[in-house]
């Protein structure tokens, strides 16, 4: 099992009331978790990775669990297999786009500048989004800012990804460019996907939930 929720609750507050969530996902499998309040699934995402102030149980990922006291270095060394994909912000605002993509490789890689290059121009290409390569952050519109955040996950070819309702007010184009290149990139490197979203479901989902009456209900077909 690649990743298991067992009994997450949050500590409660005016914004968050979610009790004993539990799922799992496997490795290539993908999830979709429905919220009519796209600000608990944000919060649920995060718990994840350990950045969400929960009351009780347990995340494991790669046999650490996430939500536990751990140390820096061994949380940075879990999130390098973890790729992030923020709905808002999540950009460093200091880079322009390409540098932005290219961030978590030049932290954690030996990658030479020319295949670093390469990997660049496909991800920006699949997402259409190299026009906007060398634009600073300010620059971009909501779409553009989520599509950048998606390509600097997918470079990193993780483990899992984690993808925070980025197709809600997408143009219909776009989300069908986005869905087909996390299909791709799935293939190619066999991860597992966690998806928020409010109304939208990913066509290859292999687990759809709904976040309601503060728990997470299993949707059946």
């Amino acid at each position: 099992m690649l990743l298991e929720v067992r009994d997450l609750t949050f500590r409660p507050s005016e914004e968050v009331d979610l009790r004993q969530v539990s799922f799992s996902v496997d490795a290539g499998e993908c999830v979709v978790i429905r919220s009519p309040i796209l600000l608990l699934g944000t919060r649920l995402l995060q718990a994840l990775i350990g950045l969400e102030d929960t009351l009780a149980g347990e995340v494991w990922f790669e046999q650490h669990n996430m939500v536990a006291p751990l140390s820096l270095a061994r949380r940075l060394k879990l999130r390098r297999h973890i790729g992030y994909v923020h709905r808002v912000g999540g950009l460093v605002s200091l880079l322009n786009v390409r540098e932005n993509i290219v961030l978590p490789l030049s932290y954690h890689e030996n990658i030479e500048r020319l295949r670093l290059a390469e990997m660049t121009r496909e991800v920006s290409q699949s997402l259409g989004i190299e026009h906007l390569l060398e634009h600073e952050v300010d620059e971009l519109d909501a779409s553009q800012t989520r599509l950048v955040n998606l390509a600097r996950a997918l470079i990193t070819g993780p483990r899992l990804l984690l993808v925070d309702a980025i197709l809600e007010g997408m143009r219909e184009e776009q989300i069908a460019q986005a869905t087909a290149v996390v299909s791709r990139y799935r293939q190619r490197y066999g991860f597992a996907v966690v998806m928020t979203a409010r109304t939208r479901a990913l066509p290859w989902a292999t687990q759809v939930y709904e976040l309601r009456d503060a728990g997470l209900h299993r949707v059946e077909d």
